[in-house]
Order: C-alpha cells, then structure tokens, then sequence
C-alpha cells in the first residue's frame, strides 16, 4: 500500500518592516519558514491585495533526506493606504525540484497584522537602531558565535543575516 503524507514546512514568524509604516513607505514582510527535509528552493511566492487583506501564498520544493532547512521569504509591498490590514500567508510544499508536485493539504497559515498610518511629512534619519535579539537557524536566541549564520533583529524592523568568520 502506497501512502501519502503532508509535506512538513511550517511559519515560524512573519515580521513587518520598517515596524510602523506610512503610507510613503515600501513594506517588506519577511516570512521565516522551517522545512524538516533536505533543500528548499523556492517554487513559487505570490500575493494579492483585496481591500485591506493581503492574501498571500509560498511554494518550496523539499528532499526526501531528514535535514533542517530554514529561509526567508521577502514579500514587497509598494506603499499602502493609511489603515489596517492583514497578511494571510498559505504556506505549502511539494516534491522534487522545481517546479515541484504540491502536496494534497497546505502546510502551515500564518496571519499577522500592521497598520499604516499617514505620513506627516516630515522624515526623521536616524542610523541610531537597537538590538532586539540574535537568533540562529533554528530560532532560537543566542548571544552570537563565530563561524555560523545568526539573524539580528532591530527595533526598526529590519533583519540582518550575519556570519562572523574568524
């Protein structure tokens, strides 16, 4: 008997970036995805905006071999209209390469909501961001080590992926 099974992918976070926009800004979404087999090429990323929902949806392509595979889907958003709104992502993934069969049921959903609030005119410049946290791969908060990737979170909403080589 032949038997099929979800791929396995889930939504570790999503993050809005800058972390307040207004409406001049371009709006990044980030999506952090988590794969538990080997390779995950991207196979597909797309999103619609319907009023103030963003209904949103990413495909990757997984390996049969048991690894951690752990990227980052960059959503970007052209400037919005003052109000609130929701990002829905449907996260799914199939196998093979690119383009990939797609697995029966969606892996993970994930739903994050930001506001947009009008701009005043008036652009404060400031490079002055703090450190929110450093995490690995994994997610997990760590105080940096050398030699492997860590991502560094801001105040400001941007996500820096670093490797200290020494």
């Amino acid at each position: 008997m032949i038997g099929f099974t979800q791929m396995l992918g889930s939504i570790s976070s999503l993050i809005v970036a800058p972390a307040n926009p207004n409406n001049t800004d371009t709006v990044y979404i980030y999506a952090e995805l988590l794969f538990t087999s080997s390779g995950c090429p991207l196979d597909f990323k797309s999103f619609n905006i319907q009023g103030n929902n963003i209904l949103a949806s990413t495909q990757h392509c997984i390996g049969i071999a048991a690894a951690i595979c752990n990227i980052t889907d960059t959503f970007k958003l052209n400037p919005l209209l003052a109000g609130t709104y929701l990002f829905d992502l449907t996260l799914s993934s199939g196998g093979g390469e690119p383009p990939c069969t797609a697995g029966i049921v969606p892996d993970d959903n994930d739903i994050i909501s930001f506001s947009v609030v009008n701009s005043v005119g008036i652009e404060e410049h400031t490079t002055n961001k703090e450190l929110l946290k450093v995490t690995d791969l994994l997610g997990r908060e760590t105080k940096g080590t050398k030699n492997k990737v860590l991502f560094y979170t801001y105040d400001d909403g941007t996500v820096e992926k670093r490797i200290v080589i020494k």
